[in-house]
């Protein structure tokens, strides 16, 4: 029997050399792999597209629609993060849950609002304040079967919706038996054109849905929106040609579209020969006992009484099919640096005509006059 021997000859490489070159190369190929693939992962921009739909997913848990946002804010990326209460810009907003989605770096944002319906004050300061004496703009409606209004925010090119989602499985929970949700949008290009203003309409919506799944409401909510109606806040209407929420009165005004699912509505009575200029407004479901609360109005209405009359203001209330009551009030409004005498009779006889169409829109009934 022979032993084999491995036999080489002189000038042949050692093998044991040729190996550990080879685990030498595949180390550093590893090596390399380790730091160029990461490299390359955050230098092309995924690194941040990940962390962008990261941030999105853990936003207002989820909620905000963003399939319209980047055409709403005019950039490529969106980044989400939620907001403490604290940060708020508004008192009182998002008393519930508060977030913003926006365009890194970019200045420009859409931030979001939740609040159960006994806090309904906050987002009724959000959409306006709707502060005696003052010209807030207008509540137009979102339309489709929506409990939703949206406007211009006055001196600024911001749009802002209000959407009221009733839940229908906490009807005995009067503390979170709907949830609102407020929409704002900041430094957004061309809101004046009816594609961007119903991109706004849907996005808002859509993230009212959303957030009503992620915070266990199931919503009653409306159809899908192709268009809103036009922006009115401006438009002077002359006497006797109103045909939306100031249909029937005489003077010169401006209105918005009717829809009866509109939370809110307004009408503004013009300055004509001297007359007062005033605003009727209709509040309905939690916006009802939330406009107490707002600054001022404490003193122009007694929220106790069904009807009434208290300085330049009038009220009147109603009983709605929901089960709960609706309100409308009237008062006056500076014209610019101008304090018009008040003019009750106009106003009196402008609430009649605005509550009783606005009551039977909404279907209720039991209407009290001051």
């Amino acid at each position: 029997m022979t032993e084999a021997t491995e036999t080489r000859r002189i000038g042949d490489p050692d093998p044991r050399v040729k190996r550990l070159n080879r685990k030498r190369l595949l180390i550093t190929i590893v090596v390399l792999l380790m730091v160029a693939v990461p490299g390359a992962f955050y230098f092309s921009g995924a690194y941040d597209r990940w962390q962008d739909g990261r941030s999105l997913a853990d936003t207002c848990r989820g909620s905000v629609d963003t399939s319209e946002i980047k055409e709403l804010l005019g950039g490529d990326r969106l980044r989400g993060h939620d907001i403490e209460e604290d940060e708020g810009v508004s008192p009182r907003a998002g008393r519930l849950h508060k977030c913003s989605v926006g365009v890194p770096d970019g200045g420009s944002w859409v931030s979001v609002a939740l609040d159960w319906n006994p806090d309904a004050a906050g987002p009724l300061h959000d959409f306006g304040g709707f502060t005696p004496y003052g010209d807030v703009g207008m509540a137009i409606p979102v339309g489709h079967g929506w409990q939703g209004v949206m406007d211009q925010v006055p001196m600024t090119n911001d749009l802002v919706a209000m959407v009221n989602v009733p839940c229908a499985n906490r009807g005995s929970d009067a503390r979170h038996s709907s949830l609102i949700v407020t929409v704002q949008g900041n430094a957004m290009r061309s809101m004046e054109e009816a594609v961007q203003r119903a991109r706004f309409a849907r996005t808002s919506v859509k993230t009212a849905q959303n957030a009503a799944k992620a915070w266990g409401c199931k919503a009653q909510t409306g159809s899908a929106i192709d268009r809103v109606p036009v922006n009115t806040a401006h438009a002077e209407v002359k006497p006797g040609a109103a045909k939306g929420t100031c249909t029937g009165i005489s003077t010169t005004v401006r209105e918005s579209a009717t829809d009866p699912k509109a939370p809110i509505e307004n009408c503004y009575l013009l300055p004509d020969s001297g007359s007062s200029h005033y605003r009727l407004s209709a509040f309905y479901g939690p916006f009802v006992q939330a406009l107490p609360a707002q600054a001022g109005y404490g003193d122009e209405f007694d929220p106790e009484q069904p009807s009434g009359h208290k300085g330049s203001a009038f009220w009147a209330s109603a009983e709605c099919s929901s089960g709960g009551p609706a309100l409308y009030i009237a008062t006056s409004v500076p014209d610019g640096d101008r304090i018009l005498s008040p003019d009750g009779r106009l106003a009196k006889t402008a609430l009649k005509e605005f509550a009783t169409r606005s009551a039977k829109r909404h279907g209720c009934t039991d209407l009290k006059l001051p």
